[in-house]
């Protein structure tokens, strides 16, 4: 071959390159050697630690370890974690982009086989699917050096995958400015203007949720308060929702607004609240609790939840009555 021929092969390579870009040549493969990670806050929950398979193409060996027995609510919480960690060697595996599907084996029964798929977004982080309907893809990071599964679970707790164990500051500040708008006795707040600011902290809280910003129970107890403030049943609805997920991440204080907030959805569908928690000022009648079933939850219920006595409530119910008298 000439040299000018070789030039000419290197000049249409090169006019190729510019005007397709470099992925015309070579698509970079995806690395999946290495210990990748799923962790529930600060510990580790599985671990998929993967190797090339000498002289194989496209295909990898390894394990997956994690704790012997857990559940799962969805594949977004964990729960009932307990016994030693066990190690599920991969026995079949096959890339397929920047996916590798692989297939473990239980050690104690041949028949006994998962299937996963592990996906690489970007280096040092991927997901893990497990091949079971209604689950959604776990996150995990590339870890730099050795890790283990950690064996410090509490096996009565439920652990989440976005759980930070840190409070959103914005969410506490806006909850405080709740709080401190509403410190006034009950006939002295002046609601038109306390309204306009519930609804911009509504709509603070609303992004701080869309963007995944709430991580504690403390962070959902608060905006289920920010919600109970709204002005429509959905308001209540979330709100009541928000305080479920606040008592699912360990927040029992939470379960009374999870009450308050129900009650208050109830009555804006014109329906009886159960609890009794919420008080109403007509103007022209005296503070009441009505409509109100009274006999759905009994008082030994309502002390489970942090719920005063019906007896209770006729107190609270006199004092609003005084307060709202008093000049």
């Amino acid at each position: 071959m000439t040299h000018t021929r070789i030039l000419s092969k290197v000049l249409a390579s090169l006019l190729l390159t510019i005007i397709f870009g470099p992925s015309l040549f070579a698509q970079k493969t995806a690395n999946f050697s290495g210990d990748w990670a799923i962790k529930l806050g600060d510990r580790v929950f599985i671990v998929v630690s993967l190797e090339a398979i000498p002289g194989g193409t496209a295909h990898y060996g390894g394990s997956l370890s994690r704790p012997q027995h857990f559940s799962t609510a969805g594949g977004a919480s964990f729960s009932g974690i307990t016994g030693p960690v066990i190690r599920l060697p991969i026995v079949e595996s096959t890339v397929q982009e920047n996916c590798l599907l692989f297939t473990t084996q239980n050690p104690a029964d041949a028949n006994n086989k998962d299937d996963f798929q592990l996906c690489v977004l970007d280096e040092g982080r991927g997901t893990l699917k497990i091949d079971f309907p209604g689950l959604d893809p776990w996150p995990l990071s590339k870890e730099k050096g050795p890790v283990v599964v950690s064996t410090e679970w509490d096996s009565a707790r439920s652990y989440f995958l976005d759980s930070t164990g840190v409070s959103s500051p914005e969410m506490k500040k806006v909850f405080d400015e709740d709080q401190k708008d509403r410190q006034l006795s009950i006939g002295k707040i002046d609601w038109e203007v306390v309204g306009k600011a519930d609804m911009a902290r509504r709509e603070t809280t609303r992004k701080l949720l869309s963007d995944g910003k709430l991580h504690t129970g403390e962070d959902f107890e608060r905006a289920a308060f920010v919600f109970q403030h709204g002005e429509s049943p959905d308001d209540y609805l979330l709100a009541h929702t928000l305080a479920m997920v606040a008592v699912a991440r360990g927040q029992s204080s939470a379960i009374w607004i999870a009450t308050a907030t129900l009650d208050r959805y109830l009555n804006s569908i014109h329906q009886p609240q159960i609890y009794g928690t919420q008080f109403f000022t007509p103007q022209n009648g005296p503070v009441t609790q009505e409509p109100y079933n009274r006999s759905l939850i009994s008082d030994a219920v309502r002390r489970q939840l942090g719920v005063p006595s019906q007896a209770a409530q006729e107190e609270q119910r006199k004092q609003y009555e005084k307060e709202r008298s008093t000049p």
